[in-house]
C-alpha cells in the first residue's frame, strides 16, 4: 500500500466514480482501476461494489475512507506546515474569480491583503466562470473560488460576498423605460431574453418563473451566455431582458428597472476545500472579503 493508491482510493470513493476521478487526478482510468484493485487484494477487503452501471462504497470502504481522509489531511496540513516555516518563498493563493466580479472591489481586497502580510503571500488571479471554478477546486488548481452557487457541497467552506438581485433591462424608449419596479406577470406578452439553461444561473432563472407560477406564460428566449450578449440585444430591440445586475451592464445604453422577487438572483461566495493546507489564510482573506463587500 503506498500513498498514491490511498489518494487514488479517496478521489474514487468521494466521488464515486471512476470517470470523474481520473479527470480530477489527470491519470488514467484503467490505471485508476488497477490500483484500487491491488489495494483491495493487498488488504484483503471488498471497497466499492458496483450497482447497475455505477460503483459505490461499501460500508467497509466508507469507514476506510474516513481514515484515510483524515490521514491525508493531517499529511497535507503538516507537510504545508513544514514548508511554510522553513521557506523563504511566500504563499500563492491561486484565485479562480467570475468575470463580473474581477473588475469590481477583488483587486483592492487581494492588494490590501498582500500589504498585511508582506513577503508571506501573493495571488494568482484567473477569469473563468463558474463551473471552471467548481473543476478547479475539485481538481486542486485553485485555491480559493469567487463564484455564484446555488448549493453547498460537502468538505468546502462558504462565505457570502455580494447579492445581485433579479432586475430587467429595457431600452431607454422602451415604454417601461419610466417604471420603478415590475413584476414577473409584467413580463407576459413580451419577448423575454435570458440565460441559457446550460448555466447555474439560467437554471435559476428557469426554478424562479416556475415557483412563482409563469414559465408557461412568457415568450422566452433562454439563449444568451451573459448580460453583455443580453444588453447587447435590448439596447437596440423592444425586447427585454431578465437578468442579474452586474457590472457588464454599466457599458450599454440601457435602463435597469427592479423586480419583486422574494430571492436574489446571484449569491456571490469564497469557497474553498477545507482539507486545503492554506485553511487559516483563506479564512483570514474571506473574511476580509466580507467586510469590504458591506
Amino acid at each position: 500500500m503506498n500513498l498514491n493508491q490511498l489518494r487514488y482510493f479517496e478521489c474514487i470513493g468521494r466521488l464515486e466514480n471512476y470517470t470523474q476521478a481520473a479527470r480530477e487526478l489527470h491519470v488514467s482510468q484503467p490505471s485508476l482501476t488497477n490500483a484500487i484493485h491491488r489495494l483491495e487484494a493487498e488488504l484483503n477487503l471488498t471497497l466499492f461494489a458496483k450497482q447497475g452501471r455505477h460503483i459505490v462504497l461499501t460500508d467497509t470502504g466508507r469507514q476506510l475512507l474516513t481514515v484515510v481522509q483524515k490521514s491525508l489531511r493531517t499529511l497535507d496540513d503538516g507537510v504545508a506546515a513544514v514548508i511554510a516555516e522553513n521557506s523563504q518563498q511566500p504563499i500563492t493563493i491561486r484565485v479562480g474569480c467570475i468575470p463580473t466580479v474581477i473588475g469590481t472591489y477583488l483587486p483592492k481586497v487581494l492588494h490590501q491583503f498582500e500589504q498585511e502580510h508582506t513577503r508571506q503571500v501573493t495571488f494568482e488571479l484567473h477569469s473563468v466562470t463558474t463551473e471552471q471554478i467548481q473543476a478547479g477546486l475539485a481538481a486542486k488548481t485553485f485555491d480559493l473560488g469567487i463564484a455564484a452557487v446555488d448549493g453547498r457541497e460537502p468538505g468546502y467552506l462558504y462565505h457570502p460576498l455580494l447579492k445581485q438581485p433579479f432586475i430587467v433591462i429595457v431600452a431607454p424608449d422602451h415604454p417601461w423605460a419610466q417604471r420603478q419596479q415590475l413584476q414577473l406577470t409584467d413580463l407576459v406578452g413580451e419577448h423575454v431574453l435570458t440565460y441559457t439553461p446550460d448555466l447555474l444561473i439560467g437554471q435559476k432563472v428557469q426554478r424562479t418563473l416556475k415557483r412563482q407560477g409563469v414559465a408557461d406564460q412568457l415568450n422566452l428566449t433562454a439563449a444568451y451566455p451573459d448580460e453583455i450578449s443580453i444588453a447587447g440585444m435590448v439596447q437596440s430591440s423592444s425586447a427585454v431582458g431578465l437578468v442579474a445586475d452586474t457590472l457588464y451592464l454599466e457599458a450599454f445604453n440601457v435602463v435597469k428597472i427592479p423586480v419583486a422577487v422574494p430571492e436574489d438572483l446571484r449569491v456571490i461566495y469564497a469557497m474553498y476545500r477545507a482539507d486545503n493546507p492554506q485553511h487559516e489564510t483563506l479564512r483570514q482573506l474571506s473574511h476580509l472579503f466580507s467586510q469590504q463587500g458591506k
